[in-house]
C-alpha cells in the first residue's frame, strides 16, 4: 500500500474514483475521505454513533434509537484479486476477483457476497406446534447470513459520478436472487466531500418470502399464510466526508428506503420506509 498517497488523497480530500483495472464497492468510489487504487489496501478504525429509525418490523425491538458501534473498515487488492469491507456500504463485505477494465468499465466476479440475514429456529416442525407455540416461533428469527456469488459491473465518468450494477445468488441457505442499481454523485467544497446516492434493489420471491413470508404450515390468526413475489425497492443517501488531519477521518450520512408492497403486506411489517443517519470519526492506517 502506498500509505503516503492514500494519507494525501485524505488531506485534501480527494474522491477514490478508480480508473482501468479497478475493483471497487460504490461507497469506496463516492463516500471520499481515503484514496485507493493499484495493488494493495487500506485500513480503517473508528468509533461511529447511529440513529435508527424503526424498523417497522414486529420480530425487532424498536430501533428508534441512537447506538453506538465499532467502526472498522478496509480494502486489499493484489493482481485482480480483492477484499472490501467499507463502512456504509450498502453491499457488505465483498471477496472476487476484477476480470476486465476499459478505461471507464470495470467487470468484477463476486465469489462471496456477504449480507446480514435471517433464518428460522433450526429443528423445529410448525406442524407439531400449537398456535401460541407457531406466534412465538415466527417471532423468534435468528441471525443468519446472505452469501451469494455473481457479478459487478461499475461505470465511471466525469471524475464524479459512479454506476455500479450487481447481481448474486445466494449459495449458503439458498435464499434467492438479490440485485442492485446504484448511482452516485460526488463533490468537493473546499476539503468537504459530499455526496448523493440513489439506488434501486431486487429481492426474487425466494428471497422475499424467506425474509417475510409465511407458510401454511407455520401460519396463525396473527401471522396469516403470505407468499411474496419478486420486488423492487428503492432509496436514497446523502453523505459527508471530512479529512480533520492526515489520519483522522471525519464522515456523515442519511439514508432513506421506501419499501415495496410485496414488503409492506407481510404480517411481520407495519412501516413502509426505514431510515438511518449516522457520524462517524475514523483513524486511517
Amino acid at each position: 500500500m502506498d500509505l503516503n498517497k492514500a494519507l494525501r488523497g485524505a488531506a485534501v480530500g480527494l474522491l477514490a474514483l478508480s480508473w482501468g483495472a479497478q475493483a471497487g464497492d460504490i461507497a469506496e468510489s463516492v463516500t471520499g475521505g481515503v484514496s485507493h487504487s493499484g495493488d494493495g489496501g487500506y485500513f480503517e478504525m473508528g468509533a461511529a454513533v447511529s440513529y435508527l429509525g424503526s424498523s417497522g418490523d414486529l420480530r425487532y425491538e424498536d430501533d428508534d434509537s441512537l447506538q453506538p458501534s465499532l467502526l472498522i473498515s478496509g480494502v486489499y487488492q493484489y493482481g485482480g484479486l480483492f477484499a472490501e469491507m467499507i463502512h456504509q456500504s450498502q453491499d457488505g463485505i465483498n471477496l472476487g476477483f476484477n476480470f476486465w477494465n476499459s478505461e471507464k468499465w470495470s467487470l468484477d466476479l463476486l465469489a462471496a457476497n456477504l449480507l446480514g440475514s435471517i433464518s428460522r429456529i433450526d429443528g423445529v416442525d410448525p406442524s407439531q406446534l400449537n398456535e401460541m407455540e407457531r406466534n412465538y416461533y415466527l417471532l423468534s428469527e435468528e441471525d443468519s447470513l446472505y452469501i451469494g456469488a455473481g457479478l459487478r459491473a461499475t461505470r465511471y465518468w466525469d471524475n464524479q459520478y459512479v454506476l455500479q450494477m450487481r447481481l448474486v445468488h445466494d449459495y449458503y441457505d439458498d435464499q434467492g436472487i438479490y440485485g442492485s442499481v446504484r448511482l452516485g454523485k460526488s463533490w468537493q467544497v473546499r476539503n468537504w466531500n459530499f455526496h448523493m446516492l440513489g439506488s434501486m434493489e431486487y429481492s426474487s420471491a425466494t428471497l422475499n418470502r424467506h425474509l417475510y413470508g409465511v407458510s401454511k404450515e407455520e401460519a396463525t390468526t396473527l401471522f396469516p399464510e403470505y407468499r411474496p413475489d419478486g420486488s423492487l425497492s428503492f432509496g436514497v443517501e446523502l453523505g459527508v466526508a471530512y479529512p480533520i488531519s492526515q489520519s483522522l477521518v471525519f464522515r456523515g450520512f442519511y439514508r432513506f428506503w421506501s419499501l415495496p408492497g410485496e414488503v409492506t403486506d407481510s404480517p411481520f411489517v407495519n412501516d413502509d420506509h426505514r431510515s438511518v443517519a449516522s457520524v462517524s470519526i475514523s483513524y486511517v492506517f
